[in-house]
């Protein structure tokens, strides 16, 4: 999410529009960060067009009707934050009687606003399972990992917000990743394959060591022991389609297209086994994609171009904050901590 730049003037047409901004505006101006020149623009963004001062206000009714979100405004002794643009030392601009929202908005408006603002809490409460949580044989929570020892003896390290189904008979072992990430130290047994399904894939393997991550459009698989061949669904059963991987290669695959081979490290791609997240020259977009994995909620970019600086570090997975105070600490980035489901990254002034 990048800052409010578009001019949205018609209430029917552009109401996605008007949303985002004030919603983004919202949340930006009630953190203790607020500069001046954050509270300039955001005068000029309301001045431009009385329908801002009336979408910022309905943002406002409706955070305080989202009672799971807690507000970050009040100081410890209970006393008004004056960073909140509504106080006089705040911002120059308040919303009087005049920019209250009026009541004549649309239903699709007004739950467009609602569903913005209540964003951040259905991401938490679908992080804790969703659909696949009730179809899986196995899963972990955000920032959880478990191990299972499978009937045929082989293990599977189950890393964040993962979710498999096991399906084993006489003539073959069949895992379902749903999503997540899952590392496999299979049980050799030449008479069973052992296929691991995920997105439009499966990897077929008989005794070694691999991992496969389905965390975004793509699904990633490393081996680190011995030979898996990865091929389409509908190619499972040919023997001579796909790509063999061997030790320290891995391959990608999405929904459509070739699948691409490349050598891999596998030892910090799968250092989450060990408790641990190494970054090493990541650009700030990945790191913070791999941090959301650990987090609930998630984290926003306000200024696009900072997702481009580069970052190294190695942390403990299950203490992502000191991942983001490094973050803070060695770029000219400021964490800002909304909610608990929230956190926004901004250009430091």
């Amino acid at each position: 999410m990048t800052l409010p730049s578009k001019n949205s003037t018609d209430a029917d047409g552009r109401d996605g529009d008007l949303v985002e901004e004030a919603t983004t505006w919202f949340v930006r101006m009630r953190t203790e960060f607020v500069s001046d020149s954050d509270r300039r623009a955001f005068e000029a963004w309301l001045a431009r067009d009385s329908a801002h001062a009336e979408a910022y206000a309905q943002a406002e009714a409706l955070w305080g009707e989202i009672g799971e979100m807690p507000d970050p405004r009040p100081a410890s002794d209970g006393t008004e934050n004056p960073n909140h643009p509504n106080h006089a030392n705040g911002a120059a601009v308040r919303l009087d009687a005049q920019t209250r929202p009026r009541r004549r908005r649309s239903r699709r408006w007004y739950g467009a606003m609602a569903a913005s603002l209540a964003l951040a809490v259905a991401i938490g409460l679908w992080s804790v399972g969703g659909y696949d949580g009730l179809r899986a044989d196995y899963v972990t929570a955000v920032g959880g990992t478990r191990t299972v020892t499978l009937a045929d003896g082989s293990v599977v390290q189950l890393n964040t917000d993962t979710a498999i189904a096991v399906n084993f008979s006489q003539s073959h072992r069949r895992i379902e990743l749903y999503r997540g990430e899952a590392f496999f130290t299979v049980a050799k047994d030449v008479n069973r394959p052992f296929d691991v399904v995920a997105g439009e894939g499966v990897s077929r393997a008989v005794g070694t060591a691999f991992g496969v991550l389905d965390v975004t459009q793509f699904v990633t698989v490393a081996v680190e022991e011995g030979v898996v061949r990865v091929s389409r669904l509908d190619a499972a059963e040919n023997d001579t389609a796909g790509v063999i991987l061997q030790a320290g290669e891995a391959a990608r695959y999405g929904r459509a297209g070739d699948i691409e081979v490349r050598r891999d490290d596998i030892g910090a791609s799968t250092a989450w086994r060990k408790g641990k997240l190494v970054f090493a020259d990541r650009s700030l977009r990945d790191v913070v994609e791999e941090l959301d994995r650990y987090r609930p909620g998630t984290i926003v970019f306000l200024n696009a171009d900072i997702a481009e600086a580069r970052f190294t570090g190695v942390f403990n997975l299950r203490d992502t904050d000191k991942a983001l105070a490094a973050i803070e600490g060695s770029l000219a980035i400021d964490v800002i901590r909304v909610t608990p489901y929230l956190t926004l990254l901004r250009a430091r002034d």
